[in-house]
Formats: structure tokens, C-alpha cells, sequence
């Protein structure tokens, strides 16, 4: 009774999140998810002392302010959500000889998801000097943005610059794989996306407040 109890609860706080999410504008938001590598823009592998933060929540946390801070300077967006989403355990293999057996569980490094309001079209037909810069960053094609022809509703265009600007924190490698965005064309996609993001209320049974970043996302209250 105990576990329904919890599930009920955790729904009703996604409900809850989501629905605020929504309120707040019905145009095109985004979403962004950020892996953190274990390689440097060098492609050489980390220290254990440079990547430790990976799996620590209050040092993601950190992370999200600074992200927070790039995304509001460059695009003066009204909200941005933050949740935290851990990667899968793994268990320490003991080998002996012919032996395995596994030891300690080893937990899974944290990666960020990002929903972000709309960014206005205006915006980006009158930039100011910061976001002017991002033009120079490599979009899609791994060259730089200004050269490259998007489509008249510029929402190819914001992808493009949200990761540049995204990218530009220097705890994200400049490889593609660390950051992904896309438009929530719909609604639905953002509702659908909202508990995506905030699934392990439910299916892990872990406080809101392990998932949700409070302290860096935009909650009406």
C-alpha cells in the first residue's frame, strides 16, 4: 500500500509540474538533453578528479546555473525547467582467474534535461552583440552557423544556436553527441515531454525533489 501510495503521490506531482509548465505560454517550446563526456574537446580521456562531479547531484546543480545563466543572457527566454536523470548501475567486476563475480554497485553518472520556453523570432532578427556571436559557432553541418540556409519559421536556426549556446559552458565537450535539442511542436509534445522528464518520480520512486532542479527552474507559484 505503502509503494501505491508513493506512485499516486509522484503522479500527482508531475501532474502538478507539468501543468505549470504549460501554463505559463502555448507557442513552440524546446528541449534539451546534455551528456557529459567522459572525454575532453581533446579526445583524451578525464581524470577521475575532473569527472567525479558527473555523479554528485549538488555539483550537476552548479552546472545548471551557469547553463541557466548562458541560456537567459542569450536568448532572455521567461522560463527554463531543469530535471536531473541518472544513468543506469553498474556493479564492480572481481575477476580471479577463471572467476567473475561482481562487487560493489557502482552508480550511474547524471545527465540534464532542459525544457526551455519559446525564443522570440524578433530576437533573432535583431540580436544583440552576445547572441550575434553564436552565428560563429558550427551548427549542424560542423561549420559555422551565419553561411547556413535554414527554413523561414527559424526553428532550425534556434536548434542550432540553443546547443552552440549550450556548448559554449565549459563543463559540455564541444562534441555533437553532448547535446541534443528539439521542438515541442505541440501541446502534447510538451506534456508528453514533462513527464518524460520527470519519469523517475514514478518509476524509481524518488522525491521530486531529486528530480526536479528547484532551486534553477522557473516554478510558478
Amino acid at each position: 500500500m505503502k509503494t501505491l501510495d508513493k506512485r499516486i503521490e509522484g503522479e500527482v506531482v508531475k501532474n502538478l509540474i507539468v501543468k505549470n509548465i504549460q501554463e505559463v505560454t502555448g507557442k513552440k517550446w524546446f528541449y534539451s538533453v546534455i551528456h557529459y563526456g567522459n572525454y575532453g574537446n581533446d579526445g583524451v580521456l578525464l581524470d577521475w578528479g575532473e569527472r567525479r562531479w558527473m555523479y554528485n547531484k549538488e555539483e550537476v546543480k552548479k552546472v545548471h546555473r551557469f547553463l541557466r545563466r548562458l541560456l537567459r543572457e542569450h536568448f532572455k527566454v521567461e522560463c527554463i525547467y531543469f530535471t536531473l536523470e541518472r544513468h543506469q548501475s553498474t556493479y564492480e567486476r572481481i575477476e580471479e582467474g577463471p572467476h567473475l563475480q561482481y562487487g560493489d554497485e557502482l552508480k550511474g553518472k547524471y545527465h540534464t534535461n532542459i525544457l526551455i520556453s519559446p525564443i522570440s523570432d524578433d530576437l533573432l532578427e535583431n540580436p544583440h552583440s552576445k547572441l550575434s556571436k553564436l552565428w560563429d559557432e558550427p551548427g549542424r553541418m560542423n561549420i559555422p552557423i551565419h553561411p547556413l540556409q535554414y527554413n523561414e519559421d527559424l526553428i532550425d536556426l534556434k536548434i542550432d544556436l540553443i546547443n552552440s549556446c549550450l556548448r559554449k559552458c565549459p563543463w559540455v565537450n564541444r562534441f555533437r553527441p553532448s547535446v541534443k535539442t528539439q521542438v515541442l511542436e505541440t501541446p502534447e509534445d510538451l506534456w508528453n515531454v514533462g513527464h518524460y522528464s520527470l519519469k523517475d518520480i514514478t518509476q524509481l520512486g524518488l522525491d521530486f525533489m531529486e528530480v526536479l532542479d528547484w532551486e534553477n527552474s522557473d516554478i510558478q507559484h
